[in-house]
């Protein structure tokens, strides 16, 4: 990793004497930040040079202040330098020598992995607003669904929900896309634009890499979540993924594979595992005609609106909504710092759904319900199969 280094922080660069640098969290936070903007000038990442590009980001500054303080009230020595800290920052923060006030679960975390940042850094650095490559194609890949699926319903608010919907759940069931699976989705969306593009193949421009294929192309597959990985002893990484060893794939291609950039990776797809669970749960035959589910209502307001049905005979009418968003991050302290609920659609009562991976873990839940005491108000917090089998008492009572 190169870096330009500096030394200990200035005058400029520390906190006033005297005031307490209490919250840890926000330390943290500005450390994976100013990593993230580091590694976005490293050579080959397409920044243009800047008059600043000498200087370390001054998210950096204030984490290193910040810590540095916090070494001080606690009589344990502080970095010496930039090169110290990123050292401790490729470490457990449970191993740094001065006392964190952080959960048990994120004192296991580090801030670096290698020469990418972790993904609670990721997390921080996303909460920060810093992660700028990644917050960049994230936003380009949901502004080209939501200008696909408006163009294809037209004045039709829920064909262009369906729309949406779809496509969305294609990011998640394709890591990796073939151009003659390309070809079949424009036959199947054959909407253009302005300039003769479809709609479909300008969204897989944002979402997706191309790499060249000319026949045959062969990778290895994650059998859990469906990422490739470099060889056959290789972890996805992927959170909550089996152990089980990839398996060699081929899919014929004409020129090209398309195989999906880090940041649709990162917070499309491999948070989308859990949302396509729940949506294929509830999609049971057991529920047809007693729950009415929505993928991503409103253009993704909410992951899943679920509505029970009652029939008199006469009428169907709704009995209830219930709202579902789920989520699947590292820190349940930083993910109850960002989590928002929308103002519509109405709900009755409103879900914050766990993967069973995240709802295990020792202290996951209870930190993000002691995070969300007091910042957001009526928000139940479940674990996956739990909320799948509460929909389905629920539908047989709402039935009678």
């Amino acid at each position: 990793m190169e870096l330009a280094m500096e030394d200990a922080p200035g005058e400029a660069g520390l906190a006033r004497p005297g005031l307490r640098a209490d919250d840890d969290y926000l330390t943290v936070t500005m450390l994976a930040a100013g990593l993230a903007g580091i590694l976005a000038r490293r050579p080959g990442n397409g920044g243009g040079a800047r008059r600043s590009d000498g200087l370390l980001p001054a998210a950096w500054r204030a984490g290193y202040s910040r810590l540095w303080w916090r070494c001080q009230e606690q009589g344990v020595r502080a970095p010496d330098s930039d090169l110290d800290l990123l050292a401790w920052c490729a470490s457990p923060f449970a191993a740094w020598p001065v006392e964190l006030s952080l959960s048990a679960q994120d004192m296991q975390s580090c801030l670096v992995v290698g020469e990418e940042l972790s993904g609670f850094a990721e997390q921080g650095a996303r909460l920060a607003g810093a992660d700028v490559e990644a917050e960049w194609t994230e936003n380009r890949v949901y502004q080209a669904l939501r200008t696909a699926a408006l163009a294809s319903g037209g004045d039709d608010d829920a064909e262009a929900e369906r729309v949406y919907a779809v496509l969305r759940r294609r990011l998640i069931d394709h890591p990796v896309l073939t151009d003659l699976e390309l070809k079949q989705w424009e036959r199947e969306f054959a909407l253009t634009d302005g300039s003769g593009q479809t709609y479909v193949r300008r969204l897989v421009d944002e979402a997706y890499v191309p790499r060249p294929a000319p026949g045959t192309y062969q990778y290895f597959r994650c059998p859990g979540c469906g990422n490739t990985v470099p060889d056959a002893g290789s972890p996805c990484g992927t959170a909550g993924c089996l152990a089980d060893p990839a398996g060699e794939v081929s899919v014929p291609a004409l020129a090209v594979v398309y195989e999906q950039h880090r940041a649709t990776r990162r917070f499309i797809h491999d948070p989308g595992l859990v949302e396509a669970r729940l949506l294929d749960a509830l999609a049971s035959q057991e529920l047809a005609g007693r729950v009415r589910v929505t993928a991503y209502p409103g253009l993704d307001a909410l992951d899943l609106l679920v509505e029970f049905l009652k029939n008199d005979g006469a009428r169907v009418e709704v009995a209830e909504t219930w709202g579902a968003d789920a989520k699947d991050q590292e820190s349940a302290r930083l993910l109850a710092r960002a989590f928002s609920w929308p103002g519509s659609p109405r709900c009755d009562r409103r879900f914050l759904v766990l993967p069973e991976h995240r709802a295990g873990q020792p202290g996951y839940v209870e930190d993000l319900r002691a995070e969300l005491d007091g910042r957001m108000a009526g928000i139940e917090v479940v674990a996956e199969k739990r909320l799948i089998s509460m929909v389905r008492a629920a539908a047989r009572t709402a039935a009678r």
